[in-house]
């Protein structure tokens, strides 16, 4: 279970919005084609439903503490479909007030460029390693503090940096390309600069289906 990777197309969208305590109340249709959920499935069910069961907790606790504190943030996030494969993503966290929830969380997540999910898949999988081997999430913490300090970046910079920066994270995240137009190409060996690369073409040539 879980052991399969799911390709994701970069220019995919997922969307979901969520309560406070973090019940989702809405997915778009991509979220459904990308994970196999339905509607019927999440709604009102908690986020965790489908998150990867080895995302470290260290991770998942900071995200929620930045959440908590109504700032902007990051997350470099393991996923599961409902049929049992997994996908990687970067999601662009929201925390504001909506019409019928107070402090709602919204979050977009696309696609995670091969080159930079690398060192994050093993970042990840050393910090499951010790919170699941006797050391415990504070050893973890420790451990991903060393890590990020080596690298002088908190982790929302850390994830900044790898993207090139906040023009091309902001440029990634917003840009709407359409499907037909990168279906054909493997997003499994495309980076970053590749990805928009191609979008600066589409751009260019005008080229929309």
């Amino acid at each position: 279970m879980f052991e399969i990777e799911k390709g994701l197309e970069p220019d995919i969208t997922l969307v979901c919005k969520l309560t406070k305590d973090g019940k989702i109340k809405f997915i778009n249709q991509a979220f459904t084609d990308v994970t196999g959920f339905t509607e019927k499935d999440l709604v009102n069910e908690s986020h965790e439903i489908i998150q990867h069961p080895k995302m470290p907790k260290t991770i998942l606790k900071m995200a929620w503490d930045s959440i908590n504190e109504g700032k902007h943030t990051y997350l470099i996030s393991k996923n599961i479909t409902k049929t049992g494969e997994y996908f990687w993503t970067i999601a662009d966290i929201h925390t504001k007030d909506s019409d019928q929830y107070s402090s709602a969380i919204f979050i977009r997540r696309k696609f995670l460029p091969s080159n930079i999910k690398q060192e994050f898949e093993k970042l990840y999988e050393v910090l499951y390693g010790i919170e699941n081997s006797g050391g415990g999430e504070a050893i973890a913490q420790k451990y991903l503090n060393g890590w990020l300090e080596d690298r002088n970046a908190d982790y929302n910079n850390y994830i900044i940096n790898a993207f090139g920066g906040e023009k091309n994270l902001k440029e990634y995240l917003t840009t709407e390309v359409s499907d037909g137009e990168l279906f054909s190409t493997d997003p499994t060996d495309m980076n970053i600069d590749d990805i928009l690369k191609f979008v600066k073409q589409k751009k260019k040539r005008k080229f929309w289906l």
